[in-house]
């Protein structure tokens, strides 16, 4: 990737490319911390062990060539000697013990006086029993000495040897830096090659983003077939497949819609007209009364119909939230309740039976199916008849119903076949309806999961069934 691309990357402010990019260089930086960690933690332990094994040689050493040796020192003199005092060591011996204690130091103990030293290392103290063949540290002027204790068969000499710890950590710290080269180097050429292999491994997205932009700019969408693309895309291609659908279906119910409402509106708003032009050439104040109520009722059939279409139109388009009924006997009561002024005119006697029960959907949807079944039934209900709603559960076959039973004439079984079709209305239908009401009742069930039977009263007497299905909230 070129270098202006790459720093646009940088900017942009939200990026896949650099989000993936930084998630794998700090997993490869922690990965590099945790092998430098644990290789320094093993190689400190190695040196350690080295060094601390050097002391204890070098004591017993010590112990061994300095127990003769220094019962002679003793009889000359009971001063401490240094390592360039000793009668005994030759002009190459010192020169050893010179070099040697430029980073280490030794001491040595006869019957608790110190007699030979060199000329390094910090004060000590003269060693205690317990201390025998045992490590501690000693901090001096800044710095921190390993000191190693050790006795001779007997007690005597006691033998005290030390090392600078920061040669240690200078010899850790150089270890280290070999260790750490490689892996740095190895780190950086396996970020190119993650950087690289996520451009390539992109691509695909890139692709999968032109081949959407060759998309019309209206329906019909053609399908993105998962098959074409990598397996991480298949869900991301079933959702735009399927936002694809619902487009299309949503534009499909405009167009249908918009349709519909032209041609059901044509014939009610010409009959508007032609009474509007009645009425102005009528000059008998009785007839023009008479026309005008004709106009009025024609004005608020259209104002319904419009209303009904609306409703269709917001039922079709979407499905409501699952807010859940609880008590569909509590929405029946005030349905019933909103339409209590017809039912009073209309001198209707109404009875609702049957136990309750709660379901899982749309109030909205539920009140609109059930307002539409109980203002069909109260429309073909003879005047001073009885108009029963009665609500059961069934819990084995997890489900309920609200049936609503009329007194009108009935329905034979092709009038029910096409008692859902909108527009339609049946031949003994003397209302001023628009045949939509049994078309929105049946949107609303399908909403809400269910469904609606129509059929004759098994009761015998004449009338209408019209039985809304749902299912149960909680089984």
């Amino acid at each position: 990737m070129r270098l202006p691309g790459l720093v646009r990357l940088l900017l942009t402010p939200r990026s896949l490319s650099r989000g993936l990019f930084a998630r794998m260089a700090l997993v490869t930086f922690l990965g590099v911390l945790a092998i430098a960690g644990v290789a320094g933690t093993a190689v400190t332990a190695e040196v350690n062990q080295v060094f601390d094994q050097q002391l204890v040689l070098g004591a017993n050493l010590l112990v061994n060539l300095m127990r003769d040796e220094l019962a002679d020192i003793r009889k000359d003199t009971n001063s401490v000697m240094e390592v360039d005092d000793m009668p005994l060591l030759s002009a190459e011996d010192r020169e050893a013990f010179d070099a040697y204690a430029d980073w280490r130091m030794f001491r040595i103990w006869y019957h608790g006086k110190l007699r030979l030293k060199s000329d390094t290392g910090p004060d000590l103290k003269a060693p205690l029993p317990s201390e025998n063949s045992t490590f501690h540290y000693v901090k001096d002027g800044g710095q921190t000495w390993r000191v190693y204790t050790l006795a001779a068969i007997g007690g005597n000499p006691v033998v005290q040897v030390g090392e600078r710890m920061a040669v240690r950590k200078e010899l850790v710290d150089n270890i280290a830096l070999q260790l750490a080269a490689p892996f740095v180097g190895i780190a950086i050429l396996l970020l190119i090659i993650i950087w690289i292999s996520l451009r390539n491994g992109l691509r695909d997205l890139d692709g999968f983003s032109a081949r959407l932009a060759e998309q019309q700019g209206s329906p019909p969408f053609i399908p993105v077939h998962a098959e074409d693309w990598p397996a991480e895309l298949g869900q991301l291609t079933a959702v735009i497949n399927g936002l694809f659908r619902r487009i299309e279906d949503g534009l499909l119910h405009e167009r249908t819609f918009i349709e519909m409402a032209a041609h059901q509106l044509r014939t009610p708003l010409a009959a508007l007209s032609l009474e509007a032009q009645l009425c102005a050439r009528i000059g008998d104040p009785k007839e023009l009364k008479t026309r005008l109520l004709a106009l009025h009722a024609a004005t608020a059939r259209i104002a319904r119909l419009a209303d009904q279409l609306l409703v269709l139109a917001r039922l079709g388009a979407a499905g409501q939230p699952d807010a859940g009924i609880a008590s569909v006997r509590e929405v029946v009561g005030q349905l019933l309740a909103d339409a209590a002024p017809v039912i009073a005119e209309r001198r209707i006697d109404v009875a609702v039976e049957g136990n309750d029960f709660g379901l899982g959907g749309s109030d909205t949807a539920l009140r609109l199916a059930l307002a539409n079944l109980i203002e069909n039934a109260m429309g073909h209900t003879p005047p001073g008849s009885e108009l029963v709603v009665h609500i059961e559960s069934d819990p084995d076959f997890r489900s309920g119903f609200i049936e609503i039973r009329d007194r009108g004439p009935g329905m034979t079984i092709e009038e029910k076949a096409k008692a859902f079709d909108r527009f339609w209305r049946a031949p003994t239908n003397t209302r001023n309806g628009s045949g939509l009401g049994l078309a929105i009742a049946r949107d609303a069930a399908d909403l809400l999961g269910g469904r609606i039977v129509l059929r004759d009263r098994d009761d015998g007497q004449s009338g209408l069934a019209a039985r809304l299905v749902l299912p149960l909230l909680n089984i």
